[in-house]
Order: C-alpha cells, then structure tokens, then sequence
C-alpha cells in the first residue's frame, strides 16, 4: 500500500490527459508523473531514505504535487508547511518533526535558511527556480539529472505518509500523524461523497499545506472522466477566482466560508459569467446560513457543507448531492466512518443530545509526533476525541454547535457563540462576525461581537446591537459591538478567535 499509487492508478484508468491547469498552462499527468520520478531519483541520490522526512513549502504550483508524490513513492514522509508562517514557527516544525531535507521555492528560500540556520539534521535546501548554491540546490537541475521511471515501494498502510502540524491554538502546534491507509481511504471517501455524474472541473484555490488542499489533491485521483481538471491558483485572490471560473468554465469549488463572502461581496462580481458554477462545498469553518442562501441565489449553484480536522484526515461528515439539506448541519459521516456524541464521563448520548463529536475509522490519525500523552488523551477507546461540541438527529445528520473551548459560560449558562453569529450574519451590512467571551466580574464571562462591514456599506455598533437585540434573548445579546476592518484569519482564511481574545 502506497499513497502513491492513487496517481499510477488515474493514469491506467484515463491515459494521458491534461489534469492541471496553472496560470493557464496545461500540466498534463505524464509530465507531474516523469517530474516525479526524477525528483524521486533525485532524493535518493542525496541519500534520503525511507522513513526520513521531507519538508515542503511553496505556494500552490504543480511542483508542490511532484514532490508529495515523489517522497510517498520512495516511502518518506511528506510534511507540509504553510509558506507564511514566520522563520521561527518553521524552525519548530523543523525541528520538532527532524526533518532531513525542504523543498521550497525562491521567494520562500531566504527564510528558510533563516530557519535550518544550526540544523544539522537538516542537510538539503532544494529551490525550485533557484541555482545552486552554498546552501542551496536547484530543483530543475537535479530533475534533469535524473531518469523519470517512478519507482514506488511498497508500505504498511499503518507506516506514516504525511506529517501535519496543528495549529497550535492551546500552545505549541503537534505532528499530527497520518498514515497511507489514512490518506487512501479519506481520499477514496471524499470523491464518492461527492457523487460525480460528469466530469469536474474543479477550481483549486486552498492551500496545499492544509488538510482540506491535501484532501481535495489525493481525491482528485479518483476521477472517472478524462476531461477533468484541477485549475489550480498559486494563492487565493477572490477576483482572480471569478476569472478563472469564466475562463475554464469551473463546475466545481471547495472553499473555505471566507473565499465564498469574499467573492460575493466584490465589486466587480458582476462583470464575469460564472454560469457554469454548479457545486460548492464549505469546509475549515462554520457555514453561515445567510452566507450559503445570498451565495446560491447569487451564483445559481448548491452549497454543502463538511465537517472534519486533521486528526481525521479531514474526514467527518459531509452533506453529499443526494442528500436533502437540513439548516445548521454538516451532513452524515462518510463512508467507512461513525460518528457519535458523548459525555463528559464517555456515555455515548441519544438523539437532540449534545455533548462532544467524536469519531472513529481507519481516517483517524495514527497519532501526534512524540507526544504519548496528548495521543492518549485524543484517542480513548478507538475514538477520536475531536473537541467539537455537537449533536446528531435521529437521522444521523451532525450539527456542531461549537469548539469546547470557544464555549461562553455566562453566569452558569453555557452560550454556544455559533448561535449568536448566525443572527449577525443577517443583518445586510455584515459581512463577518466573530463572537467571543470576555472576562466579567459579575457573570464571570459576558459577550462580546467582532464584526467587519460589507464593502461600501455602513452600520454603528448599536445599530447591530438593536438588531441582535430584537432576535436573541436576554442572556445571549452581546454587551459590545466591535466593528474591525478585517477579523484576524488563518492562512486558509478561518477567523482566528484567539487572536481576538489578545486583542481584546
């Protein structure tokens, strides 16, 4: 078993077509399969071996697809790295997951000397559209050194294919370990629920350095029809989204709820045809219900929604085509996995019952890096513990009302923030909003509203405070209303809450 593989089995099925489209080239299978082959060659050459890890960090580009490819194929471990995290946060990671050698490019470069700067386990720096160096060796020239047969071994499917680093929202960021079986079967998950009828051509604007990216990556290698595509951009911009859709006539794009407002709320949306928009799925974070309606009846397509972490492999639940929509969930689980709620003290609860989602399945993580007891603690049982609070209706369908930790506990009520920034999301000049508890002497923690303000459209913070007012409860309206510019995100663009709570 190798992830590897996924891709030998797309070219059998489809033969050689055109699979990536980027900065409107043509990248057709057979040439990301030779570049692969010769990067492979090439890791081996410099003595990296099975099990080593191999960290790479660009922006999005098809060499970022080669190189996965080619250290799974030799049996190393891939460990994505978001290219804006600063030369410290990488060190860590460096550092932490002992990685041998990195893949980036020549705009990332400088800062990742920065970062390997007294490594010793870190012996290459490989820099595609660089030159050799003191430091440094090219990419293209270690490609043409070498031959294109892609020689893929075989593995465990527990044997660790991929390493992701948490985010690192309760301290430092954990390796998340994730296996061949993890990554085969989450990728062969995700492409049935999608339920593809005909061929997809899918607009690729998450960042390959996160689970959701990965997870769209490895399911693309499913497809059935020749004529689907990936039209991959280097990094999201939401007016280069919009030209893209028209110019290469995108049926299908997962996104983040962000990217969708975004787009929704830009000036110029109405000067590009987006007609061919048909199928667009939410993940990362929250779906506003406001959002998901303005969007579809703006763009004339359906709107899912998914649920999952990378603990997962970003599996969870998804609301597949067939499925009727239900307002607030995320859909049933997928395939090959279950899905229950629990308590505090591990009893596994009925229907309407909320408690924590946890999850189980061969999607689930083998692990975190060198931390047994964080390990432990996530996996009891057989289940994941996910920290997501939630429900499921008799039907199955997940509703996830919160993060654990994002709980308001407002004189003894727990006040779920999701629930308040629905009703936010409402009014027609907010564009995001992002609820948080503050500390109270009183109530022991009181509500506060962080909002930004559709483009040219204007509102105070007692405007939208009557306006929750007249459609929340007492104990659940905000006490303030901050109107910011833009709410701190995540480079996938998910609100980064606990920058707010410093803020604040």
């Amino acid at each position: 078993m190798n992830v590897a593989m996924l891709g030998e089995q797309y070219y059998q099925r489809v033969g050689e077509v055109a699979s990536i489209v980027f900065e409107d080239r043509e990248y057709y299978n057979t040439e990301l399969r030779d570049s692969s082959g010769r990067l492979e060659r090439a890791l081996r050459g410099l003595g990296i071996g099975e099990g080593d890890v191999v960290a790479v960090t660009m922006s999005n580009c098809p060499q970022v697809f080669e190189s996965f490819n080619a250290i799974f194929a030799m049996g190393g471990v891939a460990l994505p790295i978001l290219f804006v995290l600063t030369a410290p946060e990488m060190r860590f990671i460096l550092e932490d997951s002992e990685t041998v050698a990195v893949i980036t490019d020549a705009i990332i470069a400088p800062k990742i000397l920065e970062a390997v700067e007294g490594l010793e386990r870190v012996r290459h720096v490989i820099v595609v559209g660089g030159e050799d160096g003191e430091r440094t060796l090219s990419y293209e020239r270690l490609l043409s050194e070498n031959p294109a047969a892609l020689d893929v071994v075989d593995r465990d499917g527990d044997e660790v294919a991929m390493l992701m680093y948490t985010s690192g929202t309760t301290g430092k960021p954990k390796g998340v370990m994730l296996t061949h079986e993890n990554l085969i079967t989450s990728a062969e998950s995700a492409y049935r629920a999608n339920e593809v009828k005909e061929p997809q051509i899918g607009l690729m604007c998450l960042p390959l350095a996160h689970i959701y990216g990965v997870g769209a990556m490895n399911a693309a290698n499913f497809n059935e029809f020749p004529e689907g595509k990936a039209v991959m951009m280097r990094w999201y911009d939401p007016e280069e989204c919009l030209r893209l859709i028209e110019r290469h006539r995108v049926n299908f794009f997962p996104a983040v709820p962000t990217m969708y407002s975004l787009i929704l709320n830009h000036p110029n949306v109405d000067k590009y045809d987006t007609s061919s928009l048909k199928d667009c799925i939410a993940g990362a974070a929250p779906l506003p219900l406001e959002l998901r309606r303005a969007f579809m009846e703006k763009f004339g397509c359906t709107m899912r929604q998914l649920y999952g972490l990378t603990e997962s492999t970003g599996m969870g639940a998804c609301l597949r085509p067939s499925m009727e929509w239900r307002d607030g969930s995320t859909g049933k689980a997928y395939d090959n996995m279950e899905l229950a709620i629990f308590d505090e003290e591990g009893n596994k609860l009925g229907p309407g019952e909320i408690g924590e989602v946890v999850i189980r399945g061969p999607q689930v993580m083998k692990g975190y890096l060198k931390r047994p007891e964080e390990t432990a603690e996530a996996l009891r049982d057989g289940w994941l513990h996910t920290g997501d609070i939630g429900y499921l209706d008799r039907d199955g369908y997940l509703y996830i009302t919160d993060r654990k930790k994002d709980i308001i506990i407002k004189g003894g009520e727990n006040i779920m923030p999701t629930q308040i920034e629905e009703v936010l999301y409402q009014h027609p000049a907010v564009a995001e909003a992002a609820v948080i508890g503050v500390p109270d002497p009183d109530y022991g923690e009181d509500i506060v509203a962080c909002v930004a303000l559709k483009p040219g459209v204007e509102a105070t913070p007692e405007e939208i405070l009557s306006f929750s007012a007249e459609r929340l409860p007492s104990f659940k309206r905000p006490r303030e209303v901050r109107i910011m510019q833009a709410l701190p995100k995540s480079s996938i663009g998910k609100i980064l809450k606990r920058e707010l709570r410093t803020q604040l």
